[in-house]
């Protein structure tokens, strides 16, 4: 601004024929032993244009009086950026109202403009975009795959759920182990044995002994009283197999969870590289009108490099959105326990059909959180790992106390009296045994001392994991509401951008504007597609991760269809049921149970007195 005020000054003084400085006398030196600096010109005071004396200011170092600034006119408003020139030294032209009419260009010129528009107008037709890119990446070869089918597939064979489902099978083994010890049982014992006839002699002085001998035994034993650790082991052992069967239900859950986010993942970058391919292709038809317009002499050499420059920054984004597009679907395929064809370990086995569907809920926060918190099967599990400790701790404490057993054996033996084989003796035998450890050193009461002490950390780990669960809800939640705001958001401003690049691509057709304003809005148009799109995603993703804390969307009994649990069905229908209420913690953590204070719906506000009265009369 100073430089151009001193400019129009001199170029005012010039005009009026007058000089721009005027010389002051040489003032004598006042010291003769010191070198003076030369004199500093003088300015020649000039009247002002109205004709007032030339006001008075403070004097300069030479004694005359600063030249006054004449009256500045009215400065014009600032042009837009967008007026400005790519360069900023040519003449901004006047706006004309829209449409604007293309001038006149050559026939290069007017074709690379057409381009330019039909270019633009394709990207408001985005979906459609999208279909030719389904179609053109269908393996023929392989079968279609949607949201459900990826399920169903994750839920057969995913790893995690497989071997969850062993887990379940080894508690269930361990249950049935323990139970054994209070059925009766019965052992077959047999032997036969040789001795040589120096033996015999030297044992019976020579007499006639058989030196074979062979025995048959059958004995039935039944555990009488070992202080409740069988029955106690058997409670332990039965909320370690609902344990592990909710686990499952988790685990599920889980992979459900991922499987719809992974999936809608890779539609997530097929539609990003529609929406990178639709710029690279626009900035490319840029660059041609660019050189076009070059050639024919109606712009600079810079407005075809800043093109080739926002081109050539347009292709990496494309190139991380196909990447990122591949490893998700090499992803899925692990996750869904899929093998590769034959032959071909890079071909994936499926063609993904699905679009970024946006159906908005309407949630309730609290009533989310008591949903969760009693369906839960992570909570569930929990809480049976709780009893199973209980259980354990009595177990161990059945170490004060005596066990007793019977046991009844039937005996067949060789008479070893005889020299004949088939001579035998046999008879029963009945018997009682019991014992009680009177000093252990401290044994059971180490025991029970660990015992007590996993069960307690069992509570604190359930009741940080009710907090968990509220907190995925609460953050599930957030998310969406995250979500829908963004989606609100950018799809107006998807419809804008179009807008704004169609006339920004009219301004510079029509020379009014200019190739930055083309390019700008390109950039923001697809920051906003990219923006809607991610938005979609987390919604999408959110709803999983809400579905997965409330437990919402999984069939429990489609599990035991493998013939390793299908046996095990009956036993768990009715844990199948999630609306099955929660199970009753041991007694001493009964008042703290997390869950009462959660589930029990707020109170309704008191009425005011005002309505009250209303009320009574």
């Amino acid at each position: 601004m100073i430089l151009k005020i001193s400019a129009t000054l001199s170029a005012a003084l010039l005009f009026a024929g007058l000089p721009l400085f005027a010389q002051a006398p040489t003032p004598a030196p006042q010291f003769q032993d010191l070198p003076l600096p030369p004199p500093l010109p003088q300015f020649t005071p000039l009247p002002l244009p109205d004709g007032n004396p030339t006001p008075t200011g403070t004097p300069l170092p030479d004694g005359s009086m600063p030249l006054p600034l004449p009256p500045m006119p009215a400065a014009p408003p600032l042009p837009e950026p967008s007026q400005i020139s790519s360069e900023l030294v040519a003449p901004v032209p006047a706006q004309s109202a829209e449409p604007l009419a293309p001038s006149p260009a050559t026939p290069a010129l007017e074709q690379s403009s057409r381009t330019a528009v039909t270019k633009e107008m394709a990207t408001t037709d985005f979906y459609k975009a999208l279909n030719e890119l389904i179609a053109k990446q269908r393996n023929p070869k392989v079968p279609d795959l949607k949201i459900e089918d990826a399920i169903q597939t994750a839920i057969k064979q995913n790893p995690e759920i497989l071997g969850a489902v062993q887990e379940l099978n080894t508690s269930s083994g361990q249950f049935i182990s323990i139970r054994s010890k209070i059925i009766p049982q019965v052992s077959l014992n047999s032997n036969y044995g040789f001795t040589s006839s120096e033996v015999n002699d030297v044992n019976f002085g020579g007499a006639n002994i058989n030196s074979e001998a062979w025995s048959v035994n059958v004995e039935f034993s039944q555990l009488i009283y070992d202080g409740g650790a069988v029955v106690s082991g058997m409670r332990a052992a039965l909320s370690d197999e609902q344990e592990a069967y909710y686990r499952l239900r988790g685990v599920i859950d889980t992979v459900i969870s991922q499987v719809k986010t992974n999936f809608f993942e890779v539609v997530l970058n097929r539609a990003l590289i529609i929406a990178n391919q639709q710029s690279v292709d626009l900035l490319t038809e840029q660059l041609k009108d660019q050189q076009n317009r070059y050639e024919a002499g109606t712009v600079p050499r810079f407005n075809v490099l800043q093109a080739e420059v926002a081109l050539a920054n347009a292709k990496p984004p494309l190139i991380q959105a196909q990447n990122k597009y591949r490893v998700s679907m090499y992803q899925l395929v692990r996750l869904l326990g899929m093998d590769y064809p034959p032959g071909f370990p890079s071909e994936v086995p499926f063609n993904i059909v699905g679009k970024l569907d946006y159906k908005p809920r309407t949630l309730n926060s609290d009533e989310s959180v008591r949903i969760a918190v009693a369906r839960n099967p992570d909570l569930k599990a929990q809480r049976q790992l709780i009893l199973g400790e209980a259980a354990r701790v009595n177990q161990q404490v059945a170490g004060y106390l005596p066990q007793i057993s019977a046991s009844a054996r039937q005996t067949n033996q060789s008479d070893f009296l005889t020299s004949s084989l088939t001579n035998m003796v046999n008879g029963w035998f009945f018997g009682v045994k019991g014992s009680w450890a009177i000093w252990d050193g401290l044994l059971t009461y180490g025991n029970v001392k660990s015992a007590k002490a996993r069960m307690e950390q069992a509570k604190i780990n359930y009741d940080n994991g009710v907090r968990e669960v509220i907190l995925q809800v609460q953050e599930a939640i957030s998310k969406l509401l995250e979500a829908r705001e963004t989606v609100d958001s950018q799809e107006a401003s998807v419809v804008q951008g179009v807008e704004a690049l169609r006339l920004a691509q009219e301004r510079l057709d029509a020379g009014a504007g200019t190739q930055l304003d083309v390019l700008n809005q390109q950039t923001s148009l697809l920051q906003s597609q990219t923006f809607l799109l991610q938005a979609y995603y987390s919604y999408i993703q959110g709803l999983a991760e809400y579905d997965r804390a409330l437990s919402l969307d999984t069939r429990f009994q489609d599990i035991f269809d493998d013939p390793l649990t299908k046996p095990q069905a009956k036993r768990f229908n009715k844990l199948n049921n999630p609306e099955r209420p929660q199970v009753k913690l041991p007694r001493a953590y009964r008042k703290e149970d997390p869950l009462k204070p959660i589930l029990e719906h707020a109170p309704a506000p008191s009425p005011t007195p005002t309505a009250a009265k209303k009320k009574a009369s």
